[in-house]
């Protein structure tokens, strides 16, 4: 599949953000601006951290988001050409359309996001994006967007599962072909992942909780296909995104104010309390504070 041609006219994803060519004139790139990029996987708080640094005073634009860039930029595009393809409404074919994506493209949504042009005219605050995965898309972001300030949100799996599961999103639909069998009623007695038919999630899971997330389905907090789809979701984002080589990159950042890493356990004002006083050390932000 050819998703090498470049954009060959210029969209525009929200107000006085835009990607492709030609670039509106005095628009500038999104290196000229002071930037803060969200790094994590779904259900470690994005969502909620970035609504604490505006309860908190936090000056900022958001940017069109992962979900946004996803579909307007990679996805689109790829229809246009393929007639054949599908609008994916499912969590796992867009992965695998994002993997597609990166082999053209390593950097994946970090060469999307360096992509990004404004317009000074309609952005004058810090921007900031929600998010980047995996070791692909932050270093690529790092040594493309030298300004940029990185802010890593981590939660131990148990929390991130809980969190997905209470959700009820949309965006988490699974197509029924990307589950064997999933309209299949289960046993009785759930007694491991294997016999729910997701045995890979056990890789992510203490025997304990696993039987614990189990129990969910017995005590009817959830049936049986929604904890399926759901760990599905959590095993092929794992698989595609590895956060400990992330980590890893961003701890090996060569200044210490450049990256932060947050265990969003802790109280969402508090981490974002703490995101400000570091970004304060280093950029010329502006809070309402």
């Amino acid at each position: 599949m050819n998703t090498t041609r470049p954009n060959l006219f210029f969209e525009h994803l929200s107000s006085g953000v835009g990607v492709g060519f030609p670039v509106p004139k005095d628009w500038l790139p999104i290196t000229s601006f002071p930037l803060l990029i969200i790094v994590g996987m779904t259900g470690v708080g994005k969502s909620t951290i970035t609504k604490a640094l505006a309860e908190e005073g936090l000056d900022f634009t958001l940017l069109p988001n992962r979900r946004v860039l996803t579909e307007r930029v990679i996805i689109a595009p790829m229809l246009k050409m393929q007639e054949k393809l599908v609008q994916p409404y499912c969590r796992i074919k867009r992965l695998t359309y994002t993997r597609i994506y990166r082999e053209h493209f390593p950097g994946g949504m970090g060469h999307i996001l360096a992509s990004l042009h404004i317009n000074p005219q309609e952005v004058n605050s810090m921007l900031v994006f929600d998010s980047l995965r995996g070791e692909n898309e932050v270093r690529y972001a790092a040594k493309a967007l030298k300004n940029a300030k990185f802010v890593m949100l981590t939660a131990p799996n148990m929390v991130r599962l809980e969190r997905l599961l209470k959700r009820h999103d949309s965006f988490d639909r699974i197509a029924y072909q990307e589950l064997d069998n999933s309209r299949q009623i289960f046993p009785e007695a759930l007694t491991n992942f294997a016999s729910l038919g997701v045995p890979e999630a056990s890789a992510y899971f203490t025997l304990k909780e696993e039987q614990e997330i189990l129990e969910l389905v017995g005590k009817q907090v959830v049936t049986g296909v929604e904890l399926r789809e759901k760990l599905k979701i959590f095993v092929e984002e794992s698989q595609n995104y590895d956060s400990v080589s992330t980590e890893q990159i961003l701890e090996a950042m060569d200044t210490s104010d450049r990256s932060l890493i947050i265990d969003t356990i802790a109280s969402p004002q508090e981490s974002a309390k703490t995101i400000i006083s570091q970004l304060r050390k280093s950029v010329n932000i502006k809070t309402n504070k």
